[in-house]
């Protein structure tokens, strides 16, 4: 079951309609640079279609162009290899065997990773690429949470929202955009998309899936090993990028033999403690102490408490003791007499 209409684009760069049945040309388009075609009625429901797009030689005469998912075709009407008539069909029975993707004619937005670890209070690039219609103009463009848009509304700009005032940047080229988070926050972990508009009123595209940030700080965690030797591991909730540098601190010292997320520290009798960082952030991980030092420490601490005690127990027992001997020996040299 199909539809079927075709429209020409002579030498004069004006669309004419050919064959009337239900085709729609955007006439607001007509003159200018990118002429824009919809094949009519469009599939309903949406996503369980297709449109077939040809040339037009004939009643008996077409060459395919190919498919696509959108309705709309985009004509350049400067480029003499446009300059034809088209018909459409729109296939009601699923999907097409091949891919759908007619030359010049893609909408996409591609997110490189889509995932994203990043440290605490350190900035972060969200980076994509994107498409769209040859002859089309960017004119708006910004990233929004996709967990806070609201369905029939538009999603709001990342930079409108107060928890990010002074702390995004956007940079845009021809095909790739990026954004800029600063002084990140545990809140900020979130999943990112990046949405634009053209100079095509119902022209607009929001890339799926989007960037996942995770915000993660560090932590420091000891085991035991083999030969009294304890390996301190540096951790974080996410697996952090490019293979950071790890700087280890004793006692708020750099540790210069430790640059990896793991450290073997040995056993010592005094209390020492440990923390973390990767190279290049300000971000320190809390200490933590050497346990057994420190059950060490209180050991010998609890030794010497309790030898103090027994000799303060004993110094105030010799005085009585030396009494009572005296008292005795009074007693008897009384008797004597």
């Amino acid at each position: 079951m199909f539809s079927q209409s075709s429209v020409n684009i002579p030498a004069a760069l004006i669309l004419i309609l050919l064959a009337v049945l239900q085709a729609k040309v955007d006439h607001e388009t007509i003159g200018q640079k990118v002429v824009k075609l919809t094949c009519s009625p469009p599939c309903r429901p949406s996503g369980n279609c297709y449109y077939d797009w040809f040339r037009y030689k004939g009643r008996f005469s077409s060459d395919y162009v190919g498919c696509s998912y959108s309705a709309s075709l985009w004509l350049n009407s400067t480029r003499p290899s446009d300059h034809d008539s088209y018909t459409c069909e729109v296939k009601n029975n699923g999907l097409p065997q091949q891919n759908c993707e007619l030359p010049n004619q893609h909408w996409g937005v591609t997110y490189t990773p889509e995932r994203v670890c990043a440290l605490k209070g350190s900035s972060v690039d969200l980076s994509c690429t994107y498409k769209h219609p040859e002859g089309l103009t960017v004119t708006k463009s910004f990233w929004f949470i996709e967990s806070l848009r609201q369905r029939g509304v538009d999603p709001e700009d990342v930079r409108e929202s107060d928890q990010y005032k002074g702390r995004v940047q956007y940079s845009r080229t021809l095909n790739s955009c990026r954004m800029t988070i600063t002084d990140l926050r545990e809140s900020d972990a979130h999943t990112y998309r990046f949405r634009f508009y053209t100079d095509d009123p119902d022209s607009r595209y929001s890339g799926r899936p989007g960037v996942t940030l995770s915000v993660t700080d560090l932590k420091v965690t000891v085991s035991d090993t083999d030969g009294g030797v304890k390996n301190l591991t540096c951790s974080s909730t996410c697996t952090l990028p490019n293979n950071p540098t790890y700087i280890w601190y004793r006692n708020g010292r750099p540790v210069s033999q430790c640059e990896s997320a793991s450290c073997p520290v040995a056993v010592v009798s005094e209390a020492v403690s440990y923390s973390c960082a990767v190279k290049g952030s300000d971000l320190h991980s809390p200490p933590v102490y050497n346990r057994t030092s420190v059950y060490a420490a209180s050991g010998v601490a609890v030794v010497l408490l309790l030898i103090f005690t027994a000799v303060f127990l004993w110094m105030r027992r010799r005085p009585a003791v030396t009494s009572s001997k005296t008292e005795k020996s009074s007693g008897e040299t009384l008797r004597t007499h």
